[in-house]
C-alpha cells in the first residue's frame, strides 16, 4: 500500500518536472538575429524627410521559425543619426536560415547633408544600428538590436 502511493507520487512529480522543462524550453528567449548585410537600396518618397527602402540580410540561428513585428531601429553613419526605420507589418522568419527583411528608412537630411561630402569621400563608413524588435512564436519578446561595423559605400561603382 505504501509503495503504491509512492509510485503515484513519483509519477506525478516526474510528469510535473517534464512538463516544466518542456514549457521552459518553449518559452525560452530566441537567440539574437545575426546581421549580415544591407542590399537593394531604393529611393521611395523624395522630400525633406526622404524614404529609402532597403533589404537587410539577417541569419536566424534559432531552430524554429518566428514572427517579427514592431521594430524600431535608428541608423547611424559615422556616429551621426542618418534615419529611423520601423517595421509595422508582421514578417515571418524561417528557421536556421538567411533571409532579407524589407525595411523603409526615413532619412534625417539635417544630419546627412552636412556630412555628404565626407560620406562620398570615404570608401568605408562606420555603421551603427540600435533599437529593438518583438520576436517570437506565439509569445513575443523584445529583442535588442545592437550592431556596429564598417560598410563599403561603393557610391561610384
Amino acid at each position: 500500500m505504501f509503495t503504491k502511493r509512492t509510485s503515484i507520487y513519483t509519477r506525478t512529480l516526474n510528469a510535473i518536472v517534464v512538463l516544466s522543462v518542456v514549457l521552459l524550453a518553449a518559452c525560452a528567449s530566441p537567440k539574437d538575429l545575426v546581421y549580415h548585410d544591407v542590399k537593394n537600396f531604393r529611393v521611395g518618397k523624395i522630400s525633406m524627410r526622404p524614404e529609402v527602402g532597403m533589404d537587410v540580410q539577417f541569419y536566424n540561428p534559432n531552430k524554429y521559425g518566428m514572427t517579427l513585428k514592431d521594430a524600431n531601429v535608428d541608423l547611424y553613419i559615422n556616429n551621426k543619426l542618418a534615419g529611423h526605420a520601423m517595421l509595422d507589418k508582421k514578417f515571418h522568419v524561417p528557421a536556421s536560415s538567411t533571409f532579407l527583411l524589407p525595411v523603409t528608412l526615413v532619412a534625417d537630411l539635417k544630419n546627412i547633408l552636412p556630412n555628404a561630402l565626407t560620406l562620398l569621400a570615404n570608401e568605408e563608413v562606420n555603421i551603427r544600428l540600435t533599437g529593438n524588435v518583438k520576436a517570437g512564436k506565439g509569445v513575443m519578446v523584445n529583442i535588442p538590436i545592437n550592431y556596429e561595423g564598417k560598410k563599403k559605400l561603393n557610391v561610384f561603382q
